[in-house]
This record gives structure tokens, C-alpha cells and sequence, in this order.
């Protein structure tokens, strides 16, 4: 059943989303295997006119070369009391459903859901943390393969662009 938010609870639900909108830029390093790995990502987050929902828009290339090595799409739903579930599809292979809450500057997302094709290298757990530090937005995955914890997997600092 689709829940109809009224305009003013959209913009109440929008409104702690309001300085992480727009167009964010920078570059990170990570590691899946060896070697690390240096990036340029670009991460795009616009609001849905009249809904309580946010675009994602992301891409990496890699920096020595311009490559894309990695993007994902999606949207970060927002639902009461900061509570946000995010939902992405990711061209390598996956389908990923984070859970969190945003808290002051700080969105931890927890594993809600992760689905992995055939073809696509093994991956068992995704988690994220998106915090602001005054004018940079920093972006960290983790990743578990196996029984594990989950470990850090690529960071990145991004500045918003006018």
C-alpha cells in the first residue's frame, strides 16, 4: 500500500536532509583485494518534489585513468523521526537495502537487505556511514565477506560544488 505523506510532513521530513542536498565532489581510497586503490567520486542527492524522498546518484572513476570503476542509484526514503531506508542498484551485481537514522550530522545505515547475482563477486554484508564535518561529507562502506565483520572498504571526502 503506498503511504501518502501530506506536503507539510514532506517538508518536515526533509528538512535535517536540507544541508547534505546537491552536488558532491572529492576523491577516496580503498581496498577490495590488493592493490589499494585510489578514486574520484562525484555523489548527487536531490529531494523528490512532493515526496519524502531523496535521489542517489553515484559514481567513482578511477583516478590515475578517468575509468569508471563504480556507480549506484537509488533513493533514500524518509520516514519519521529520522529514520531513512536507503535502496540502490549497483551495476556490478548488486541490489542493496541499508536502514538508519540520521543523528545530528551523522547517518549510520545498517544491512537490511543485500542481493548479490550470479555473476557477481561474492559479497555477504554492505554498511555505510555518511557524516558531515562542517563542509565536507564523508562516505564510508564496509563490506563482510563470509562470517565476518564487516571491514572498511572505501572512503571518500566530498566537498559540495556550486
Amino acid at each position: 500500500m503506498v503511504q501518502i505523506v501530506p506536503p507539510a510532513d514532506v517538508q518536515a521530513l526533509l528538512a535535517p536532509f536540507r544541508s547534505w542536498l546537491g552536488v558532491w565532489e572529492g576523491e577516496g581510497a580503498g581496498r577490495w583485494s590488493d592493490p589499494p586503490f585510489r578514486y574520484r567520486e562525484r555523489l548527487v542527492l536531490q529531494a523528490v518534489p512532493g515526496r519524502a524522498v531523496v535521489t542517489w546518484d553515484q559514481r567513482s572513476e578511477a583516478l590515475e585513468t578517468g575509468d569508471l570503476s563504480h556507480s549506484e542509484r537509488g533513493y533514500l526514503r524518509l520516514l519519521q523521526g529520522g529514520e531513512v531506508e536507503l535502496v540502490l542498484a549497483i551495476p556490478a551485481g548488486y541490489t542493496e537495502i541499508q536502514v538508519g537514522r540520521l543523528r545530528g550530522e551523522r547517518l549510520d545505515l545498517s544491512p537490511g537487505g543485500l542481493g548479490v547475482t550470479p555473476g557477481a563477486r561474492r559479497l555477504d554484508r554492505v554498511g555505510r556511514r555518511l557524516q558531515m564535518e562542517g563542509s565536507v561529507l564523508v562516505h564510508e562502506i564496509l563490506i563482510a565477506v563470509g562470517d565476518g565483520d564487516p571491514v572498511p572498504h572505501v572512503l571518500s571526502r566530498l566537498r559540495r560544488q556550486p
